[in-house]
């Protein structure tokens, strides 16, 4: 879901934390469930919430979901999926100025947990079976 910067509220900014802490807890509950079978080919597995920026709010705040299967602590594949990112905009263009008329917004994730458990369980089930 889009938001403009009118809508960016402490309760947004609560959410946005929430939903982070909450996938976080999510993969760490992943990760126990499929780290064996990983080690088992010789592979180690890392599953994370990435921050990227201090205030949700400012542009350039990325939160990101990595899921990355690694061997020799070299990445073989790594799966993205974004959580919440702010950027500016000028007539549709991502800007990184500050100039006039440029608008900032925001982009949270509109999955639920439930169907993120579901793509980051069937890209492991995938990895385990390449």
């Amino acid at each position: 879901m889009e938001y403009i910067a009118k809508q960016f509220t402490p309760q947004l900014e609560k959410h946005i934390h929430t939903v982070e802490s909450s996938i976080q807890e999510l993969l760490i509950s992943i990760y126990e469930q499929y780290k064996q079978a990983f080690e088992k080919k010789g592979l180690r597995l890392s599953l994370s919430v990435i921050r990227e920026g201090e205030n949700p709010f400012q542009p350039g705040y990325h939160a990101t979901i990595q899921v990355g299967i690694l061997e020799k602590d070299e990445f073989l594949d790594v799966l993205f999926i974004p959580i919440w990112h702010c950027v500016r905009t000028f007539l549709g263009i991502r800007s990184s100025r500050r100039l006039p008329g440029s608008k900032i917004t925001g982009e949270l994730m509109e999955e639920t947990e439930e169907e993120i458990k579901k793509e980051v369980v069937a890209y492991l089930k995938q990895q385990l079976e390449d």
